[in-house]
């Protein structure tokens, strides 16, 4: 029986804490976050010339941002789905050889949004407009066709219970798992073709990764779509690779690998700071936007209680970022580390020798991270 009280009380104190993030939204509050299709579990078709062409490696996937407002919790959210990049890669090795698809440039893909966290069930409804080309169709010289279609997508799966874990670990990585299909008809040559993607995928901060051949030949298409200044990355808001404050347990910083977006030392990085952040717990997108970045020779990043987090920090041109000393224990300590560079709202920074990862986090204004909130923080990255 004190057993049983036990696990009562336990469960009574999560859905208070549960109940408490739910009703401390009070504003709006952005998503922004990779879309990315599981590549074991999707699967797809080209009907042309009367023969069904079965596509593998489907790869990629999107950039979506929703918005919606807080304070509208715990009832229903009704808000707005933006879909900022588009990135699906496939292969047909018979006839069309690559697929891209890609957004239209010239056109938005645009919607709405509804989640009903007490009930765990949510759905959006999308305009999409895209573009998409084969190799069969480069080859021949034909341009890439426009398809439109309307989407609905089934968000079960975001509840109190799902919000709460996103707002304590800083991360809204995993809080949509869906299944979605398109079809689109089109021409090669002046003969029908009609494209099906059977898709199913999560969400993720990190970009998409897709296999090196159908990259390179998908790579100048996707470079047409210009709602986000280079390939997006998320960055947790709880996130730093500063030494830490008393009480303060800040997340682990972003570690990019340079080889992922094609870039050498020498090479000259444009980073744009997408989103903003919260210095305080509440569900809200808040009004911070300091974000830094080191480049470093290996991705390790040590413990919260020392000063140089990163052994493989690397000098480069950009300006240095100061930061301020914080306590640990009775002990003033320094925060700074000489590497380090501000990303707000952007700059071009050259990759410096050695260097094969850039590392950024957010800085807090009050020298502690465990507290912050907020979805849509990131960077974007352009090779120029």
């Amino acid at each position: 029986m004190r057993k049983l009280h036990g696990v009562q009380s336990v469960a009574a104190a999560l859905a208070a804490g549960a109940f408490a993030v739910v009703m401390s939204g009070c504003g709006l509050l952005s998503i922004e976050s990779w879309v990315k299709v599981i590549q074991a579990q999707s699967s797809g078709s080209v009907m042309f010339l009367g023969a069904n062409l079965p596509l593998d490696r489907v790869q990629g996937g999107f950039l979506g941002l929703i918005q919606v407002n807080t304070s509208q919790l715990p009832a229903p959210l009704n808000g707005t789905i933006t879909i900022e990049d588009i990135r699906l890669a496939a292969s047909e090795p018979k006839a069309l050889k690559q697929l891209c698809v890609w957004a239209n440039p010239l056109g938005t893909s645009s919607g709405t949004v509804h989640l009903d966290v007490l009930a765990g069930t949510g759905s959006a409804s999308i305009n999409l407009d895209i573009d998409a080309t084969t190799g069969l169709s480069q080859q021949l010289g034909i341009p890439p066709a426009e398809l439109k279609q309307a989407l609905n997508l089934p968000l079960s799966g975001v509840s109190i219970q799902t919000l709460l874990a996103a707002s304590q670990s800083g991360s809204a990585d995993g809080l949509f798992a869906t299944n979605t299909s398109f079809n689109g008809n089109s021409t090669i040559g002046g003969i029908p073709v009609t494209f099906g993607l059977n898709l199913a995928v999560t969400n993720s901060s990190t970009p998409p990764i897709i296999d090196a051949d159908l990259q390179a030949f998908c790579d100048p298409f996707f470079a047409q779509q210009t709602l986000v200044p280079g390939l997006f990355y998320g960055i947790n808001s709880k996130s730093s690779y500063l030494t830490a404050a008393n009480g303060d347990n800040p997340a682990a910083p972003v570690v990019i690998a340079l080889s992922d977006v094609g870039a050498v030392p020498g090479n000259t990085l444009h980073l744009t700071r997408i989103g903003t952040f919260a210095d305080s717990a509440q569900l809200k997108n808040g009004n911070q936007t300091k974000v830094s970045g080191v480049f470093s020779s290996t991705n390790v990043v040590l413990g919260t209680n020392v000063q140089n987090r990163i052994p493989g920090a690397l000098q480069s041109g950009a300006p240095a970022f100061v930061t301020p000393p914080v306590f640990q224990g009775f002990w003033i300590v320094p925060t700074d580390i000489p590497q380090d560079f501000l990303i707000d709202p952007g700059l071009d920074v050259v990759v410096p020798a050695g260097a094969q990862y850039l590392i950024v986090a957010p800085f807090s204004p009050d020298l502690t991270w465990g507290d912050n909130s907020g979805f849509s923080l990131g960077v974007a990255l352009e090779v120029k």
